[in-house]
């Protein structure tokens, strides 16, 4: 707990019976709206840090948004929003206005569509400044780099565009403009879903020590337990509009009064379980199916946070057998994707040798690389755009036997769709044949995706972060999947994570890579428990645990590049 909660009873925050609903704007049609968030209530107090916790739907991020105002005109709010004892939503935007970042501030999730592309990070901080009339035009600048310093930036960042900056720089910096006003309330929603756990790891000791120095009450907003448990104080668990549980950290931890909260917790990844639960796939005496011998690959543009010098892949060697998968573990921008973008020959490589089955990819004509792609398919990471809007399931699952011309007739064809489909187990395929893409989950979609790669019964399958768009209930049933797979049909499987606690439970191998190169190579139980390199210690103390107990790594400065 900080300590700065004491010497005030009255909330920072106050969320009292509040109600959303979504529909029309027109009252006359109540019965077609849908009740979002229902009768919430929730307290935070100067200082103290809560977690809004649960997964996607079921209210969070409704709920945040209506303490802001931030609402579509579509949507019906009832209840209170108090700052220090004061209904803000009471008059409308015209008497939430004069409340909004001077009082009550929100990190949105994306920090690359929150912040305007065309404008540089100062101008876009020293806008705020000015329009909330915080400081005088000849300060502002000055305030400016103070508030990119509070949050570890250099002043060179006020001259850089968001697309000039990695996602960690760009998640400070939103943090710097929504604390430029000098808020007393601070809402984060999601602000380290799309960051690898190293970053994660700087954004929540950076939200923690914020907290403390300048006495915010912090509402952080997430689908994993894990990051709560590591930065809050307290937790408030929602499901379908409402919350279900809410307590201290260390309460819900060991003794959870909801199934759900309980169900929650057990689908949070965890380093100190994750060994208990792998299954060995015994691959070691089978084939290799995939072998990568000295590949390099050069950036394909100069950039200001990278040096274009260097090579994004820099000399990698590894292998994929029959019915084993391999995970390569590294940061954001290390040069995971780019591995898995050459070996489909998506990008042109420098050097090195790509074999499948011994034979050699790099140098194939256009018409043995279709065939290629029949033996080697790719899954990718985000769900939500991987499937065509426009498609059926059906459709997705029958293209890639269209274009091989796998299956004969239609007829034919349907089967093998059919039996994709169930083998993902989106079952009765019938149920799902004829849906299109936003008639699905999450987690439904990527099975979809899953079931279109492997309809071609392919030898090897690269899986780019085939989980980190989902929510963590979702998650193991997708990994389980891909357990499943490479197990009945042989196949070899390369999947791209920054989640070591993911790669430990359900990999043979795992492969970390730091800057364009392998930094070391074991197998599970030793890269947990005998990692022979610093970088590798620093990934594994950055992984967050939903045991309060565990301590999170703090982040070593002098290892951070």
């Amino acid at each position: 707990m900080t300590s700065s909660t004491a010497g005030s009873d009255v909330p920072a925050l106050e969320i009292s019976n509040l109600n959303v609903w979504f529909g029309t704007s027109h009252r006359s049609s109540k019965g077609q709206e849908s009740h979002a968030v229902k009768a919430l209530n929730l307290k935070v107090m100067p200082g103290e840090r809560v977690g809004l916790v649960g997964e996607s739907g079921c209210g969070k991020t409704t709920t945040i948004l209506s303490a802001m105002g931030l609402l579509p005109s579509t949507a019906s709010v009832s209840g209170e929003v108090l700052l220090n004892g004061v209904d803000i939503i009471s008059g409308g935007e015209s008497g939430m206005a004069s409340h909004r970042w001077r009082e009550i501030a929100m990190v949105f999730q994306g920090a690359m569509s929150a912040f305007n592309p065309v404008k540089t990070i100062g101008w876009q901080i020293i806008e705020a400044l000015r329009i909330h009339n915080v400081v005088g035009e000849k300060q502002s600048t000055s305030r400016a780099i103070e508030l990119l310093g509070l949050v570890g930036l250099k002043p060179n960042v006020l001259d850089l565009y968001p697309h000039q900056l990695s996602g960690g720089m760009k998640q400070r910096a939103m943090i710097a403009m929504a604390i430029a006003c000098e808020p007393k309330v601070l809402l984060a929603d999601e602000p380290t879903t799309a960051l690898d756990v190293v970053i994660q790891d700087q954004i929540l000791n950076l939200l923690t020590s914020l907290t403390e120095e300048l006495n915010l009450a912090l509402v952080l907003v997430t689908h994993d337990l894990g990051v709560v448990a590591q930065s809050c104080d307290r937790a408030a668990v929602m499901l379908g509009g409402q919350i279900v549980e809410e307590g201290a950290i260390e309460k819900l931890w060991k003794n959870p009064s909801h199934e759900y909260t309980r169900k929650l917790f057990n689908s949070t990844p965890d380093l100190a379980s994750a060994l208990e639960k792998r299954k060995s796939s015994g691959s070691e005496k089978k084939a290799t199916l995939l072998e990568v011998r000295d590949l390099s690959v050069k950036y394909e543009n100069s950039h200001p946070t990278t040096d274009s010098r260097k090579l994004a892949v820099d000399g990698v060697n590894f292998d994929v057998r029959a019915g084993e998968l391999v995970a390569l573990v590294g940061e954001s921008g290390c040069g995971k994707t780019t591995t898995v973008q050459a070996i489909m020959g998506m990008v042109d490589i420098q050097a090195g040798e790509i074999r499948v089955s011994g034979e050699d990819t790099v140098r194939l004509r256009p018409s043995a690389r279709k065939q290629l792609r029949r033996s080697m398919q790719l899954i990718y990471q985000d769900p939500y755009e991987a499937l065509d809007v426009r498609f059926r399931v059906k459709d997705t699952v029958e293209e890639p036997l269209v274009i091989h011309g796998i299956g004969g007739n239609r007829a034919s064809r349907l089967q093998l769709i059919i039996e994709a489909l169930e083998e993902v187990g989106l079952t009765p395929a019938s149920a799902f044949l004829n849906r299109f893409p936003h008639e699905l989950s999450g987690g439904q979609r990527q099975r979809v995706a899953i079931a279109a790669s492997i309809v071609l019964r392919p030898k090897v399958l690269l899986a780019d972060e085939p989980v980190s768009m989902l929510d963590v209930t979702l998650r193991s049933g997708v990994l389980d999947l891909l357990d499943r797979l490479r197990s009945a049909h042989d196949m070899g499987i390369l999947m791209v994570t920054h989640d070591l606690s993911t790669a430990i439970e359900h990999a043979d191998r795992i492969l970390v890579m730091r800057d364009g190169k392998i930094e070391e190579e074991g197998t599970s139980n030793a890269i947990l428990n005998s990692p022979r390199s610093s970088y590798t210690r620093l990934l594994l103390d950055s992984v967050p645990s939903p045991n309060p107990d565990s301590k999170r790594g703090l982040v070593q400065k002098n290892l951070v590049s």
